[in-house]
């Protein structure tokens, strides 16, 4: 009877310590940032990476801890030392529990670290989840994008956006997850803008017009009725697409990635992309959207954005056609002159370029892989860019796949220390490689009579995230 009821004890430990296991790994790390009190609004370019949209504190050690218990990890803050060695300076990886920082004392050392100038390693710092010794995620420190102006009258809020690398998970992104109960619930879209309290005017020609009066100015994303719009057409089959064919997902991480002069306002910048081009919904329910805003950028600097959303419940025949050009292109592998460049560049090693009708098509040789040689091909349309990736085989070319998260990361955006550090010994050798957040970084001299001409590319999982021919010795 004893050894009976030990092996049902024992049977039913099992069975929930497989449970809980079967928990962990269905655990989605999106799906944390918008859960609990504090909800990040968040991106999906690719299935491996989310950008994150955080105000006052990002995601800082504590919401880190969370977040890598739920994964039954542990947490640890990460910065970079660069230090002296006998090949020169170098830079290091240093791991803390993040524990330290998440404390009484650890929030005194932050505060005076933001006091000094710190305060996107105080608010928003690297934060690294482990288990086993394996990472299950990273999110890198946070990159300041200017102040949040609540109102008028009050303070003004710092705010941050954080890149994190994680583990492969479908491409969702915040505002499908805000309103997804009642989108379901609701038989047409203006019943479900209705429900949320959205106030229509009906126009003369049956179109719709929405007043949004925004006051959180730190991102592209502040207008909740566009989020809406762009949620219940995602929630109902389709597509939410600018005029030119583009998914609305990777229209938004363009903006929320690109790094932007001195002279350029964020606001400005982010407004002017917003109303410049019509939206519509690519599915079952079709409708269009175009967005204005009552005062210009300039006028509005940091303050409040009074959007106009003007809704039409059909699809222009005219817009229709102009977004089907894009759809229309042969693929590359159906082109036997895109296939010609490609094996060209895989020879040569050098890039080509050519034009065929309003199409530009450029190759860049990355690199030999396995006894192949990798090409990459950006395709240049009306509005919008594209790139293919492929492996070509003693003159057998095998596409790779499409460049999801192109231009998430680029040249000018590597890390001063490690661009230095791969520089230097890019100049030694004539070339270099090297690994940073996720990615491949390659730096080679092709003319060794130029040593500062330096081609440099930015790769994962052999496709083309960014290329640039950069000066290696400023």
């Amino acid at each position: 009877m004893k050894k009976s009821l030990l092996a049902v004890l024992g049977l039913a430990l099992a069975l929930s310590s497989s449970g809980q296991e079967s928990m962990q790994k269905q655990t989605s790390f999106r799906e944390l940032l918008f859960s609990g009190k504090k909800q990040f609004l968040f991106l999906s370019p690719s299935e491996t990476e989310t950008i994150i949209i955080g105000g006052t504190l990002g995601i800082d050690a504590r919401r880190s801890i969370e977040y890598c218990s739920a994964f039954g990890g542990k947490a640890y803050l990460v910065k970079y030392k660069q230090v002296e060695g006998f090949g020169g300076e170098y830079v290091i990886e240093e791991k803390t529990p993040a524990e330290t920082a998440a404390g009484a004392g650890g929030i005194l050392k932050g505060i005076f670290g933001a006091a000094l100038g710190d305060v996107a390693g105080f608010v928003a710092p690297a934060t690294l989840c482990e288990k086993d010794g394996i990472e299950v995620f990273f999110i890198q420190r946070g990159r300041f994008i200017g102040y949040r102006y609540p109102s008028q009258n009050q303070w003004l809020e710092s705010c941050f956006i954080q890149v994190a690398r994680h583990k492969p998970e479908p491409r969702i992104t915040s505002f499908e997850l805000e309103w997804a109960d009642k989108i379901k619930a609701s038989t047409n879209l203006i019943e479900f803008l209705q429900s949320n309290g959205v106030k229509l005017q009906t126009l003369p020609d049956g179109s719709y017009k929405i007043k949004n009066t925004i006051n959180n100015n730190c991102h592209p994303l502040n207008s909740d009725v566009l989020r809406m719009l762009a949620s219940y057409c995602y929630q109902k089959g389709g597509t939410f697409r600018t005029a030119d064919g583009r998914d609305f997902k990777d229209f938004i991480a363009r903006l929320l990635t690109t790094d932007l002069s001195p002279n350029l306002g964020a606001v400005n910048y982010w407004l002017e992309a917003i109303t410049r081009t019509t939206y519509y919904c690519d599915g079952p329910e079709k409708f269009m959207v175009r967005t204005t805003a009552e005062r210009s950028a300039s006028d509005i600097r940091a303050f409040i954005i009074p959007y106009v959303h003007y809704v039409k419940l059909s699809l222009d025949k005219r817009l229709d056609a102009q977004a089907q050009t894009r759809v229309s292109q042969p693929t590359p592998a159906q082109n036997d002159a895109l296939i010609s460049m490609i094996k060209m560049t895989a020879s040569s090693k050098m890039p080509s370029m050519q034009a065929i009708g309003q199409m530009q098509y450029e190759t860049i040789y990355m690199y030999p892989d396995g006894g192949c040689d990798l090409v990459a091909l950006i395709t240049r349309g009306p509005g919008y860019i594209t790139v293919d990736n492929f492996k070509v085989c003693q003159n057998d070319v095998q596409p790779v796949g499409r460049s999801d998260d192109y231009k998430v990361i680029t040249v000018d955006r590597i890390d001063p220390r490690t661009a230095m550090q791969l520089y230097t010994n890019c100049r030694s050798y004539g070339r270099m490689t090297s690994l940073y957040s996720g990615y491949r970084i390659d730096c080679r001299i092709p003319n060794p009579q130029l040593p500062c001409n330096g081609e440099i590319l930015i790769t994962r999982d052999n496709k083309l995230v960014d290329f640039k021919v950069e000066n290696i010795c400023r």
